[in-house]
């Protein structure tokens, strides 16, 4: 979603259909929505909802085929006659809430009422015909034109995220998948990091001592708040009741495969190393609220009962086997976490990672609605 071209065009396609968007949407307390609501209705549908609906919304993202049934085409005249209120719970209370398909997921624990709202109010302006703007797949890139910038600068000289933070990475992973994913990264996200991007993190040919340094330093980096989960019962019959709510009640598999090569969606990360990638501490405190974690994760807030989390972490937790060993000694020990460390500056990782402690606002990223004011 930020990967756009901010053209003049696109402005006044935006602001032309503005003003017949707002008119139409239903009475609330708050303000009529403005142009920078509507733009903002943009940039979350572009990170949140193209991947699947598409960029037009007509129901062809790149996730769709994954998909039974297809998303719907939001520009056609089967939505075009819905109401307001009715697109809106869509959004909020998911498909199973509505009566609909059960792969649409319920958004209201993520966004704001304010936020559904512009939703939908872009989506009318997708039915109105208004310009879409073109996004870039780092995938696609074959020149050096100046607009191509955007994919990874917000503005002249200032990188943006395009890659995971750092900055938990000794609470998230496992230390011996962590060495051998540094030796030979492989694309974990089939889409990319960023919806529709195709990111992945390039083969830097790391010696053992170097990728062994960066673990050791990686691994120190943790936050009290994912402590162990206790009592976390993985017997058949909890994976088996895992496994009806990851298939059945909350279609994961629309997003996400079990296996690298088997059915399911291609938004989030593959699971079938999940066992071997992730400690189980962060997995139950992501499932809880991938917003604490990561303000801007496309996976929604479910708000899961206590016992669904659980019985998804043993599903989870019972697809792939433990990970290769790591060949070299990646433990924590203070001159080896030393040398990691100056490798991540060496290395120029934070131009594409960033550094801090995880968390942030339970709803959208405050770097995403800065988006819409044009910062």
């Amino acid at each position: 979603m930020w990967l756009l071209r901010e053209d003049a065009l696109i402005r006044k396609g935006f602001l032309s259909a503005i003003l017949v968007a707002s008119a139409l949407f239903f009475l609330s307390p708050n303000p009529a929505i403005s142009s920078d609501d509507v733009v903002g209705g943009r940039h979350i549908f572009e990170h949140y909802c193209a991947v699947c609906h598409g960029k037009a919304g007509k129901g062809d993202g790149v996730n769709a085929k994954m998909l039974d049934p297809h998303p719907s085409n939001l520009a056609g005249s089967e939505v075009a006659s819905r109401s307001d209120k009715e697109i809106y719970d869509v959004i909020e209370k998911g498909g199973a809430g509505v009566d609909l398909a059960a792969t649409m997921p319920p958004w209201g624990k993520t966004f704001s009422l304010d936020q559904i709202k512009e939703l939908v109010a872009y989506v009318r302006l997708l039915q109105k015909g208004a310009p879409v703007p073109q996004g870039v797949r780092l995938s696609d890139l074959k020149g050096s034109e100046k607009e191509q910038c955007s994919v990874c600068h917000v503005e002249k000289g200032k990188a943006r995220q395009i890659a995971p933070n750092l900055g938990h990475e000794g609470s998230k992973f496992n230390r011996d998948w962590l060495f051998q994913f540094l030796k030979h990264p492989d694309r974990v996200r089939p889409n990319g990091y960023m919806p529709i991007t195709k990111t992945r993190m390039p083969n830097f040919n790391l010696s053992d001592e170097d990728a062994g340094a960066l673990t050791a330093y990686l691994m120190t980096l943790k936050e009290e708040r994912f402590s162990a989960v206790s009592n976390l019962d993985q017997s058949e019959k909890a994976v088996s009741e895992g496994k009806s709510l990851f298939s059945d009640i909350y279609r994961c598999d629309g997003c996400h495969k079990i296996s690298e090569k088997g059915e399911g969606g291609i938004v989030g990360p593959h699971l079938s190393i999940a066992k071997a990638r992730l400690k189980p501490e962060w997995i139950y405190a992501w499932l809880k609220n991938p917003q604490s974690i990561r303000p801007d994760s496309p996976m929604p807030n479910f708000g899961l009962p206590e016992q669904d989390i659980r019985s998804l972490m043993a599903y989870v937790l019972s697809l792939g086997g433990e990970g290769k060993p790591a060949s070299v000694d990646a433990g924590s020990k203070e001159e080896l976490a030393k040398q990691g460390k100056e490798l991540v500056e060496k290395k120029n990782c934070l131009f594409c990672h960033i550094l801090e402690s995880s968390g942030g606002a339970t709803k959208v990223s405050e770097s995403l609605l800065s988006q819409k004011k044009g910062k």
